[in-house]
């Protein structure tokens, strides 16, 4: 049995040490609460995260505002009007301004007057990055060291400390190269960087384009990706009109990706072009457009293979090659690309409108200033629909170079027969048409060139070749030349009245008539030739079998003024009767025919 009065002697004995550490926690913390200000003053502290920031950014560093310091969650420094001036050597080079910056700091460190500065913000501020056009010298800053490490073939890894935990708010960036600033302005990010040789994190928004764009980057081997060696990459860009994501392997120098996965949609394609200088006049009335597959790098382009490629309402998949631009050269894009359906209804109604609107601009600029991008496309399509036709089984190209923009549909099936045709816009402004169409209806066919032709049938074959000046528009007829040759089955003529026009002839040798009359004149089949020359049309002959026999138009038309100077004969085919030969003259309003001797040539 215990002892009373000695368990209470016992205990007292216990009680008293407690008693004393307590007292001794109490009497430090309240010499801590009045002796810290002394210690831990603002411009100590100041002055320690100048000299790191110095030390880290290879130039002075300046706090000139206000100073504050608090120890409650964390201990922190806030001060306004940072600054830090361009360091005078080899880059990447880092610099500018904050109006507010916030730092975490060990307790500890600070009272023995080694503080360190972490999880740093900054708000209201301008960063420079920039990458001065003289590299040589000792690098400005742990990021140039590292970098140079790295490209005179040195381990880097955990050589040197990173940022750590940095964000930004409300602020500017400004990346110079070659002389030439981009600003991206409205930046709100955080970065995450250990480790200079390591992984980097960041990810954020800003003001991209004109618009609100969110963003996050991860980058493997940062500082190597920098150097221009390759690193692990995802990059995520999301705006209300573009989203774009890469996951794969990159680098630093162009074009940048090595390889892995990329996917692109926009909805604004004309915009998105422009950006990255490539002009787009071929797809001028595209706005949505999307592009997913798999990229690698092949010599100096990008190779998207096997490649998803969305142009409006047209979806295909194939290979997609793009060189960057260049001082040798603008951007060149080839493309061997497969389409179930491409549908161009909303482009140029007509041939000539269409030549207008993708000629190239002088000097080889578009109104943006954007040089044209060389072209080698080699496109397969189920169906091609126009305006006014639809091409079926259609194999095609477009190519472009520095002389001139070809199409060329090498094959293509429509209606009951097959189109072929070249077309090439030369750089001086001229344009060649070359066009083999068999067995089509001719009134569409018509109507898609743009030529207002009174002939229809339905089996209708058209051989041609022109060349004129641009525009072609608007009936601008400048330096038009050309031949054609065309047949037919079963249709109609509806130029002039030639049924009353040969009545007539039958019982006067003289009579006047209306062009403006006109009446289908039926045949059973056509054939003929002729030239164009400017305004002026000229049939060497039109021969036309119908149910009475044969009839033959040759003779001059001028689409401008509307002046016939044409021959008509007509064949019976009763044997006994003599041809019966017309010569009409006039203009588009009033005309003459004169019935004249059938010319031998045409008796034989």
């Amino acid at each position: 049995m215990k002892n009373p009065r000695k368990s209470k002697r016992s205990n007292r004995r216990m009680g008293r040490p407690l008693r004393i550490l307590l007292a001794v926690v109490l009497l430090s913390g309240v010499a801590v609460y009045h002796l810290v200000p002394f210690i831990i003053t603002p411009q100590a502290m100041a002055d320690s995260l100048e000299e790191e920031l110095s030390g880290w950014l290879g130039a002075p560093a300046t706090i000139s505002g206000d100073l504050d310091i608090s120890y409650w969650p964390r201990p922190r420094i806030t001060a306004s009007v940072v600054s830090v001036v361009r360091p005078d050597r080899a880059g990447p080079l880092i610099y500018g301004n904050s109006a507010r910056l916030v730092a975490n700091f060990g307790f500890i460190g600070a009272l023995s007057g080694n503080p360190s500065f972490s999880d740093l913000k900054l708000d209201g501020a301008v960063i420079i990055l920039e990458q001065p056009d003289e590299t040589t010298g000792p690098a400005a800053n742990a990021l140039g060291r590292t970098i140079a490490d790295l490209r005179d073939g040195q381990d880097a890894s955990g050589s040197s400390q990173g940022p750590g935990a940095l964000s930004v708010t409300n602020s500017t960036l400004g990346f110079t190269d070659k002389g030439e600033t981009r600003v991206v302005k409205g930046v709100n990010a955080e970065l995450d960087w250990p480790t200079l040789s390591g992984r980097a994190r960041l990810s954020g928004s800003a003001i991209l384009a004109e618009r609100d764009t969110t963003f996050s980057l991860e980058a493997g081997k940062a500082a190597a990706l920098i150097a221009g060696d390759a690193s692990s990459v995802n990059l995520s860009i999301t705006s209300q009109t573009a989203n774009i994501r890469f996951d794969g392997t990159a680098s630093s120098s162009r074009p940048y990706l090595l390889d892995g996965t990329f996917s692109l949609s926009t909805s604004a394609l004309q915009e998105l072009m422009a950006r990255m200088g490539v002009e787009s006049s071929l797809l001028r009335n595209v706005d949505n457009a999307s592009l997913n597959g798999k990229v690698s790098r092949s010599g100096g382009s990008l190779r998207f293979s096997p490649v998803d490629l969305t142009i409006g309402a047209a979806k295909g998949n194939g290979v997609l090659d793009i060189v960057p631009s260049s001082p040798d050269g603008p951007v060149g894009i080839s493309a061997t690309m497969a389409f179930q359906e491409i549908s161009l209804r909303d482009a140029q109604s007509s041939l000539a409108g269409w030549i207008d609107a993708v000629a190239p601009p002088k000097d080889g600029v578009d109104d943006d200033g954007l040089p044209l991008p060389d072209l080698d496309l080699r496109v397969s399509a189920g169906n091609v629909r126009l305006s006014d036709v639809t091409l079926r089984d259609v194999a095609a190209s477009i190519i472009r170079t520095d002389t001139q923009t070809s199409f060329d549909i090498a094959d293509s099936q429509l209606d009951d027969g097959s189109l072929f045709a070249h077309l090439a816009v030369r750089n001086d402004g001229a344009a060649t048409v070359r066009m083999n169409a068999e067995n089509v209806r001719s009134a569409p066919l018509f109507k898609q060139m743009g030529f207002s032709v009174p002939l229809e049938s339905d089996h209708f074959d058209l051989e041609m070749s022109y060349e004129a000046r641009l525009p072609l528009g608007k009936g601008v007829t400048d330096g038009l030349t050309g031949r054609f040759r065309f047949s037919g089955r079963g249709g109609s003529l509806t130029w002039l009245d030639l049924g009353d026009i040969l009545q007539s002839a039958a019982t006067s040798n003289n009579f006047a008539f209306s062009p403006l009359k006109r009446e289908p004149f039926a045949f059973a089949s056509v054939s003929g030739a002729g030239s164009i020359s400017g305004t002026t049309v000229h049939l060497d002959r039109m021969v036309m079998e119908t149910a009475d026999g044969r009839v033959r138009l040759e003779g001059d038309v001028d689409i401008g003024t509307g002046q016939i100077e044409a021959m008509l004969t007509r064949w019976s085919r009763n044997a006994d009767e003599e041809p019966v030969s017309v010569r009409i003259s006039g203009n588009a309003l009033a005309a003459l025919a004169r019935r004249v001797e059938t010319p031998a040539d045409l008796l034989e």
